[in-house]
């Protein structure tokens, strides 16, 4: 298994939103279910180490965090569902920028936005100032700078969100691409169309995970 969380916990104001989740997500695509609030975005931001849980252990490759961050953050791509961006920047600018924190080769980085931008309609307008971009431009973007690098760790919330069905469907298959060789957690209300390819499909709700039936 390329990914573990055991007994994951994390509460907010005392209030717990999840408590001792545990699952594995092996090579492929996992699909995270359930209704808003129930914690999906939540156990995201764990793995994606933008957040420490309150207990529990998350294992990357058979190694826990902290001693796995390091590693983990090498290799992984996140997209958060919100995200403040730097509207003064070009989208180019953006992901260049976050192409220099993941310690890319910048040049390689570019021509990989390009193709990536290409695929889900926003290439002609990266080297607009980010400040001009409408709700799912900025969704796209957010998405692009994730598959930089091309991660083995990719964790989405919610990528397809503002996108036209055209455009969601050339990235469910860029996510489809990336999940036969790349661990790719995602949630997202295009489920029901990515669940038959997908490798497990969870339920988060009240807390827990379980196999979605």
């Amino acid at each position: 298994m390329m990914l573990t969380v055991t007994r994951l916990s994390r509460s907010y104001r005392r209030k717990a939103v999840l408590a001792g989740v545990s699952a594995h997500f092996p090579v492929g695509l996992s699909l995270l279910v359930g209704p808003s609030g129930a914690g999906k975005s939540t156990l995201l931001r764990l793995i994606a180490t933008a957040e420490k849980p309150d207990g529990g252990v998350i294992g990357w490759e058979g190694v826990p965090l902290p001693r796995a961050r390091a590693a983990l953050r090498r290799t992984l791509g996140y997209a958060p569902q919100a995200v403040d961006l730097p509207e003064e920047l070009t989208g180019r600018e953006f992901a260049m920028h976050m192409a220099a924190l993941k310690g890319l080769d910048l040049r390689t980085a570019d021509a990989q936005f390009g193709a990536i931008t290409d695929r889900i309609g926003l290439h002609a307008d990266i080297n607009g100032r980010i400040a001009t971009y409408s709700g799912g431009m900025r969704r796209r973007l957010v998405f692009a700078q994730a598959l930089l690098g091309t991660p083995r760790l990719l964790v989405l919330d919610e990528p397809t969100a503002e996108l036209d069905a055209e455009t969601a469907h050339h990235v469910g298959l860029l996510i489809l691409e990336r999940a036969q060789e790349a661990c790719v957690i995602m949630t997202t209300h295009l489920a029901d169309a990515l669940a038959p390819q997908a490798v497990q499909v969870l339920r988060v709700e009240a807390g827990k995970m379980t196999a979605a039936s």
